[in-house]
């Protein structure tokens, strides 16, 4: 019979029979994972008062995990018990995923708050007619499941697909579709993703550089300059230069506090350019 090891970290505890977990993994406080395997990638935050409790579980690179998130509940203990997420995933707060049966969530994905992901669901009795359904959930790459939806039991969602806040899925969704409602339905199929062109990527880079000029300056920082040009974004802070690849996701040249604040500004505009280091703003004066 295998032990699990323990690992106490200041903020909480991680019991597995077999861990890989990355030194640059950060961990909040009063968290709880127990498990049988947990694999953890480069550069995943986990957020406090997270509690997690499968088979297995395995995580990728630049997971961001908010506070109050729940893996677990009914059933999570079993052989199918395991959970698979792919890299570059957020999953906000007070998110439930309950493992009964297997979950998988693709690269890219967003999982909003208060999401619940469910693989059983029971109570009443069988024989007499009453429903009963267990059965793992997937949900493909490029997913944006937002904040109050509710994933059933026996579900499939492609890659590239957005749901529509609140919804109910229960039952499988193509690539590439907007489906919204309760229950959810599909609403448009074929959408994502799109081809934008050059004059609207244009066009949304200048409208996100005039919004980051304004908070950037509320912060105390006016000492820059920041142009399009051609796909790329250049800011010159002081003597420092960053160059920003907006299709491919890529920058290049000095890394300093405002050229990170920049970084930040676009994954909150969708646009996610992962480096070495986790994602980080400057606090307006009043934070501090």
């Amino acid at each position: 019979m295998k032990i699990k090891k323990s690992i106490r970290m200041s903020t909480g505890t991680v019991k597995a029979v077999e861990k890989n977990i990355d030194k640059t993994v950060k961990f909040g406080s009063n968290v709880s994972i127990n498990c049988e395997k947990v694999t953890i990638g480069k550069f995943a935050t986990i957020g406090n008062n997270v509690k997690i409790q499968c088979k297995e579980l395995e995580i990728g690179d630049n997971l961001f995990m908010a506070n109050g998130v729940e893996i677990g509940r009914g059933g999570c203990t079993g052989h199918n018990s395991t959970v698979k997420i792919g890299n570059n995933v957020g999953i906000f707060e007070n998110t439930i995923i309950n493992p009964s049966e297997s979950v998988e969530i693709g690269d890219n994905c967003g999982i909003g708050a208060d999401v619940m992901i469910w693989t059983h669901g029971a109570w009443l009795d069988i024989t007499q007619g009453f429903p009963s359904d267990f059965g793992p959930v997937k949900i493909g790459k490029n997913v944006w499941l937002p904040a109050r939806s509710i994933v059933l039991p026996n579900v499939t969602i492609g890659n590239d697909v957005v749901i529509g806040i609140n919804s109910i899925i229960n039952r499988s969704l193509p690539d590439g579709c907007f489906a919204a409602g309760s229950p959810c339905k599909v609403i448009k199929e074929n959408v994502y993703p799109k081809n934008i062109s050059a004059k609207t990527l244009k066009e949304m880079a200048l409208d996100i550089i005039t919004e980051w000029t304004k908070l950037i300056s509320y912060k105390g920082i006016d000492d820059f300059s920041i142009q399009y040009k051609f796909g790329k974004i250049y800011l010159t802070y002081n003597e420092w230069k960053t160059i920003y690849h907006l299709r491919e996701k890529t920058m290049e040249g000095d890394t300093n506090e405002v050229a990170e604040d920049l970084r930040d500004f676009l994954r909150r505009r969708g646009i996610k350019i992962y480096t070495n280091k986790l994602f980080r703003s400057i606090k307006p004066m009043w934070v501090k």
